[in-house]
């Protein structure tokens, strides 16, 4: 198994963990289900001790899933693309619009694994049209995206979460680049990402080493996320975690001012694409 699928079942238990809390901020059936076949004794754990390791992750999942229901609700996109979908469940949890065609890339192997696991399962896409595309994004994902259905000619909204920082800065830009072209007027994207600070952080360094040791080394990120995706035509809308209403109460640490040196910082990005895209 590859150590991209391996945080992607790291990320259903984290969605499963917040579901299954009595506060929670949102229910994730799928990573509920996914859990609860897979790992029978986090599931019951879960069930009986609500835990707020994950409240970053939760409240990061908050804030992009009020990004796209807001893109597709208030402006044009009717085309959402989330790349290295994983074992993602919006496109079964969210209250999608009528006529909302929700794109997963992934890994082949991921894609297989899923729809595996899918048929499993009672749970089915009733609010959208899913389609499920596997694609590298190292490789040449926008052809196997067309392939799928995809319009580069009408806007869309994407999202990139939990997986930019672990390819390197080389891929970010290529992959972010290739969304700038397939990207319409209107279109919408959505992204986290860390700053480059983060990896000088003496608080971090043990963090890091234990991902390089699980073979899920991050290996990106930017610090100045909104010039970043200006120079590729982007108004960039910028939070951290800390910032959100969905904090309160969660064990979501607080970041000093920006422009105060050496703080690590979690990027949460919202962009718009109001011109026809440059040519990139």
């Amino acid at each position: 198994m590859s150590s991209l699928i391996e945080t992607a079942h790291w990320i259903a238990c984290a969605r499963a963990a917040e579901s299954l809390r009595p506060d929670r901020l949102f229910h994730d059936p799928l990573a509920v289900e996914f859990v609860r076949r897979t790992e029978p004794d986090l599931y019951a754990q879960l069930r009986s001790e609500p835990s707020s390791r994950y409240d970053v992750l939760a409240v990061r999942t908050t804030f992009f899933d009020a990004c796209l229901l807001r893109a597709v609700t208030t402006g044009p996109p009717r085309q959402v693309v989330v790349l290295a979908a994983g074992m993602d469940g919006r496109a079964f949890r969210l209250p999608w619009p009528p006529g909302v065609t929700l794109y997963e890339v992934d890994l082949p192997e991921a894609v297989e694994e899923k729809a595996a696991f899918l048929s499993r399962t009672s749970l089915t896409a009733d609010r959208c049209h899913r389609v499920a595309v596997g694609a590298d994004l190292n490789a040449d994902w926008s052809s196997a995206l067309a392939d799928a259905g995809f319009r580069s000619d009408l806007p869309t909204a994407w999202l990139a979460e939990g997986v930019l920082y672990y390819l390197t800065e080389h891929q970010v830009n290529a992959v972010l680049d290739r969304v700038t072209r397939l990207s319409a007027a209107g279109s919408a994207c959505f992204l986290e990402q860390v700053n480059t600070d983060l990896y000088r952080a003496p608080w971090m360094q043990e963090w890091l080493r234990k991902m390089r040791d699980e073979g899920r080394p991050w290996r990106s990120g930017v610090a100045d996320p909104e010039a970043w995706l200006a120079d590729r035509g982007w108004h960039a809308v910028v939070r951290e975690p800390c910032d959100l209403a969905e904090a309160a109460g969660r064990m979501v640490p607080r970041t000093p001012p920006r422009g105060t040196p050496g703080a690590a910082r979690t990027w949460l990005i919202s962009a718009d694409l109001a011109e026809p895209a440059p040519s990139v």
